[in-house]
């Protein structure tokens, strides 16, 4: 206030009357805007981080450990609910509360974890559309929701879900605001190694009844081309299987890994290396395995991209994950996981599998993760029983990965 009286009394002598006179109109015209800064930049920036608040510290964290957060919010009003009855009720009520959330009697392969998310501006590039970098941080939070879904009683147990590859490969872009799917799903697993698929979906909504017939006729006409496509051979060999000549270059992001090096087939898992020697083109050395198993996930994208939705829904991304069941620093069989949680080829085989865990118990359970399993007989080992059947849709989703002159196939029908 000092410095705007002095400049009232020295502005005459240095600008002259007329211009003090213009200067102070100008002020005058200009002070009301002056006034309203304050609470406009308060709501401005309030504005801001309400549109970017999935970037704020600890939000990831939030976003990904939230399954967790909830069920143990749950088990805690499970807990409390039963504070006033005898010990005996207790542990049947978590018996009870345990039961409903294992997957038993459910078959690995046919399992499908749905994640929901939207498009919010700080996911979204200059485009208008969800960033390309911001497909693996949404896929965090559906790798741990998947990871409870499926193996509750192994992280129970002091397991965990290692990543060791991820692929993407992006087909159409999810406008800003948009709300989409992350559907996960196991499509095989060998002795070691996990293999998960991930689609980013959205549901288109029709205005009337013309767009929906337009959109009937369009999957129509998509499931005729993909047909015709699986009977000619122009683009496949006699097994069916598909070439790298049949896929569409797309985009892709790849972590590669060489995971399919040097493992050895069991009963209950089909080891994707071992179908090297089922070709009589197979000339490859070690390093053009190690060159196949690098680029497997992306053939595997390829050939998934092609197979539309079961409910017609819109597929933009599709990520293979290779993932690794560690139970501390030692590698856990995943057929072993998958069948202790209950889960098997039928629902008789999982719920006699899950019948088995709990008769042995966490303590006992954990041994077998820690490497008892390897003193099990072959003919004795009940998890590879609970998997009995599934190796022929393992084998056609995912075997006879090799590289040849002739290029890549991946026949996953």
């Amino acid at each position: 206030m000092f410095a705007f009286d002095l400049f009232q009394k020295l502005s005459p002598f240095i600008l002259g009357q007329s211009a003090q006179n213009a200067l102070l109109r100008s002020i005058a015209y200009v002070s009301p805007v002056l006034r309203l800064l304050p609470p406009l930049a308060k709501f401005t920036g309030f504005l801001l981080v309400i549109l970017n608040v999935g970037s704020l510290p600890f939000a990831w964290h939030v976003k990904v450990f939230w399954p967790v957060i909830k069920l143990r919010w749950l088990a805690w009003c499970a807990r409390v609910r039963t504070l006033s009855l005898s010990s005996s009720k207790r542990e049947a009520v978590a018996r009870k509360f345990l039961d409903d959330l294992s997957p038993t009697g459910q078959n690995p392969l046919d399992k499908t974890i749905v994640t929901k998310a939207w498009a919010s501006i700080d996911d979204c590039d200059y485009n208008w559309h969800l960033s390309n970098s911001s497909y693996p941080k949404i896929l965090d939070s559906a790798r741990m929701n998947s990871a409870l879904s499926y193996f509750l009683y192994f992280a129970r147990s002091g397991g965990w879900i290692g990543l060791a590859a991820t692929h993407f490969h992006f087909l159409r872009e999810i406008p800003m605001f948009a709300r989409y799917e992350v559907r996960s799903q196991i499509v095989g697993w060998d002795r070691k190694w996990l293999y998960v698929v991930h689609r980013f979906v959205t549901h288109r909504k029709p205005s009337s009844r013309a767009s929906r017939s337009k959109n009937k006729n369009e999957a129509s006409a998509a499931s005729g081309t993909t047909s015709k496509g699986n009977n000619d051979n122009s683009d496949s060999d006699s097994s069916g299987a598909i070439t790298s000549a049949s896929v569409a270059p797309m985009p892709a992001i790849h972590t590669p890994s060489t995971p399919l090096i040097g493992l050895t087939p069991s009963p209950s898992s089909t080891n994707l290396p071992s179908a090297f020697s089922n070709s009589s083109s197979n000339t490859g050395t070690e390093g053009e395995e190690a060159a196949a198993a690098a680029v497997a996930p992306a053939v595997v994208a390829s050939a998934l991209a092609a197979t539309p939705e079961p409910d017609g829904a819109t597929l933009h991304c599709v990520s293979v994950n290779v993932m690794v069941c560690k139970h501390g620093r030692i590698t856990v069989p995943p057929a072993l996981v998958l069948a202790a949680e209950g889960l098997g080829a039928t629902p008789e085989q999982g719920n006699a599998a899950r019948a088995r865990a709990l008769e042995l118990g966490l303590r006992g359970t954990r041994k077998l993760y820690l490497g008892a399993w390897r003193d099990v007989p072959e003919g004795e080992r009940w998890w590879d029983e609970a998997m009995k059947g599934l190796e022929g849709r393992i084998e056609r989703r995912v075997r006879r990965l090799w590289v040849s002159g002739r290029g890549w196939r991946v026949p996953l029908r």
